[in-house]
């Protein structure tokens, strides 16, 4: 191999490692299911969602186009869940469960779907911001500190807890409110999320998130 073959390989493994977003995952996971779990791959690209169980038993495909919410904060539950409902419970979406490493590239794969699914995608990967504020978010036992940001294409919440973490692209927030100086309020149309602050919020990151949410919302988002 010549000297300009060997750069030329380092420069393209160099692109490769700092380049373009990664468009293809493929996991080791758990399907969670409800008498024994079943271990198995889990492939997800721009085409949808694959599942194939290690025994060869089960396979499972849902198309990109599909999916009607996902939810990869937690590793020990990636949830996807499709259009179909269940048949002997007609109520509920037929939904996925899967429980993967606590390595697994949560954030990338979040960045990912986000792009590729219409619907919100709860998870969180790192977008610019330009204003935050230190914040906790209680839940029913407990609850977990961490950072509210606000930026020009989302609002964040940011928590060493993945399952609370969060990042909403403003196309996905239905209303944004402050019930009062100390607390700040995202709906989506799959929930609402508060988070109280630890210190005043800057009118700015206020009027930036309103003017952001709405103008998109009269828009037709």
């Amino acid at each position: 191999m010549t000297l300009l073959k060997v750069l030329l390989s380092a420069l393209a493994a160099t692109l490769i490692g700092f380049g373009a977003p990664q468009e293809m995952f493929d996991l080791t996971v758990e399907r969670v299911r409800t008498l024994r779990d079943q271990p198995g791959d889990l492939h997800v690209d721009a085409q949808g969602v694959t599942f194939q169980s290690k025994d060869g038993k089960t396979n499972v495909a849902i198309k990109m186009q599909d999916l009607r919410e996902v939810s990869v904060a937690d590793p020990h539950a990636l949830r996807f869940e499709t259009y179909e409902v269940e048949k002997w419970r007609p109520v509920e979406r037929r939904a996925y469960t899967f429980r993967a490493s606590s390595d697994a590239p949560l954030d990338a794969l979040a960045q990912f779907l986000a792009t590729k699914v219409h619907r919100p995608v709860v998870g969180h990967y790192w977008q610019g911001t330009q204003f935050e504020v230190p914040a906790y978010h209680r839940r029913t036992f407990g609850g977990t500190n961490g950072t509210l940001r606000i930026g020009e294409d989302s609002i964040q919440y940011i928590s060493d807890t993945p399952a609370d973490a969060r990042t909403w692209l403003y196309r996905d927030i239905e209303t944004i409110g402050r019930p009062d100086s100390f607390r700040f309020r995202v709906t989506t149309n799959r929930e609402t999320y508060v988070v109280e602050l630890k210190d005043a919020l800057p009118e700015g990151a206020y009027e930036l998130a309103w003017s952001k949410v709405y103008n998109l919302e009269r828009s037709g988002k």
